[in-house]
């Protein structure tokens, strides 16, 4: 089974690696990316508020996505949101969670709609927060506290059910290790003691929402995961935030040292499956390179940290990879924060710009990374507000203003080098077929054509250049959406 397999097989299927393009005598190698890189890596985006009309119609911020090379839009199938009487203790009177008609898909239809209007594909995220009535324990009035495995399996038979002509990817659940979208994470006693809980919680979760997905739409591509990257390093309270890697273990039933375990909450264990791994690399206000101090956590430049953990587990046959030998990754949400607005968390708007252009070469040359989403194109919050509420990593300010970052986006660039040599590598995101870019090298404050490149059917091309750390690069190239000649940020080599 093929993940993303609309875009495999349409229009806009992702080439298999392309042949290096011939250098002329001055020495320059322009080629196609290696054979390890992830060559069908899909660019998405991720911004529920523009559906969802905060932005007023969505319809023509719907199309500038398409316009800048998105292909994919990541968007929420919430069951609160499509639950009826979704604050009361018990479902309405005779409910049937699987029947035809017992939710309310009108605003979901209205989104994959526009998505699909606009040639762009969808990957839905079946998640909670579920109803009160949802829960086990609907007395506490917690929506997100201990949901009903069965209930919400019969509501994503429902939602399979009704998308399954127009959807092929889903995500079971949003980041069940962060207390916002799963509760408890952990179980205390009155003593202060905690255990890790919530992969407990979502080992059943997962394992009725890949089985009524699947049953549902049996060609459908289903990820588990889409954890965030980083936690808690002590466990002191019923919800703190559960560090990744301890969630996949714990998810699988393994100690720190990958010896089973048995008894308790993992009494009568079945491995999780699914066909994909999805997680969410943020790197907060570190860079793409950056290796997490706390070997729990894994940000984008832990990748094999991740991949480390998860193949263990796969191989002890405590998680089930379905369709492969090895988890392929979707790395359904990566972003910076910028300051301004947010100046706690936030990075400058020049390196939110340079070190997500990082992150996506990072992504794109791994050759496991299918997925690649962009977390959102608007910030979060009121425009001018002095401490808005949400996350900032939009392409714009919540006003509408561009960052330097809406530039890049359409066509990222990043240089690295090494003691032998330097490279360039960029990616035409609106290419439909091999397309021709210029280099340029800047000279004493003024970039110069410096050499012409042949993309491969993605849009990608690499370059090699001088490994001097000083030098500037861009490139231009005429656009396949409206003619007119569009320009990359410059970029210096970072070391590897």
């Amino acid at each position: 089974m093929t993940p993303l397999r609309s875009l495999r097989r349409g229009a806009v299927r992702a080439a298999l690696v392309a042949a290096a393009v011939a250098a002329p005598a001055t020495g320059l190698a322009v080629t196609a990316a290696p054979a390890s890189a992830a060559k069908t890596m899909v660019t998405s985006i991720a911004d529920d508020g523009v559906l969802n009309r905060v932005h007023g119609d969505p319809a023509p911020i719907v199309e500038k996505w398409k316009a800048a090379g998105v292909q994919n839009v990541r968007m929420f199938a919430q069951w609160s949101h499509i639950a009826p009487n979704p604050d009361d203790t018990r479902p309405p009177e005779g409910f049937n969670g699987k029947a035809e008609g017992a939710y309310s898909f009108t605003e979901l239809d209205r989104k994959i709609d526009l998505v699909r209007e606009n040639g762009m594909t969808v990957t839905l995220v079946v998640t909670g927060p579920g109803p009160v009535w949802g829960s086990l324990e609907p007395a506490r009035r917690n929506a997100r506290w201990r949901p009903s495995p069965t209930k919400f399996g019969d509501f994503a038979t429902a939602v399979a059910k009704h998308t399954a002509e127009r959807v092929d990817d889903y995500i079971v659940w949003n980041e069940p290790n962060v207390a916002t979208w799963l509760q408890p994470q952990n179980v205390c006693s009155g003593s202060g003691r905690c255990r890790v809980y919530a992969p407990h919680l979502y080992r059943k979760l997962a394992d009725a929402g890949y089985r009524a997905i699947r049953s549902a739409d049996p060609d459908a591509t289903i990820a588990i995961g889409a954890t965030s990257s980083k936690g808690d390093q002590y466990t002191v309270r019923t919800n703190s935030t559960t560090q990744p890697l301890v969630f996949l273990r714990t998810l699988a039933c393994v100690n720190s040292r990958y010896k089973r375990i048995t008894t308790g909450d993992c009494r009568g264990f079945k491995a999780p499956q699914g066909n994909v791994l999805a997680y969410h690399p943020h790197s907060s206000k570190y860079t793409p390179g950056y290796r997490s101090a706390n070997k729990n956590d894994a940000r984008m430049g832990d990748i094999s940290r991740l991949t480390s953990v998860v193949d263990k587990l796969t191989k002890a046959g405590r998680l089930k990879v379905v369709g492969a030998s090895k988890f392929p990754l979707w790395f359904d949400e990566y972003a910076y924060e910028t300051n301004p607005p947010e100046t706690v968390r936030g990075v400058s708007l020049t390196a939110q710009a340079s070190w997500s252009q990082w992150g996506w070469w990072t992504a794109w040359r791994h050759p496991r990374v299918q997925l690649l989403t962009q977390y959102e194109w608007f910030d979060e919050g009121e425009a001018g507000e002095d401490d808005p509420s949400g996350w900032q990593s939009g392409l714009h300010f919540a006003g509408g203003k561009a960052k330097p970052i809406a530039q890049a986006f359409p066509n990222p660039i990043f240089g690295y080098r090494t003691s032998r040599t330097g490279s360039v590598w960029g990616q035409v995101r609106t290419a439909t077929g091999r397309t021709k870019v210029t280099i340029q090298r800047a000279s004493g404050g003024t970039f110069r054509n410096y050499r012409t490149a042949t993309t491969d059917a993605r849009g990608t091309f690499t370059a090699r250049v001088p490994k001097s750390s000083g030098t500037k690069y861009r490139y231009t190239y005429v656009s396949p959406v409206d003619g007119e000649t569009k320009t990359s940020l410059p970029t210096t080599l970072r070391k590897r």
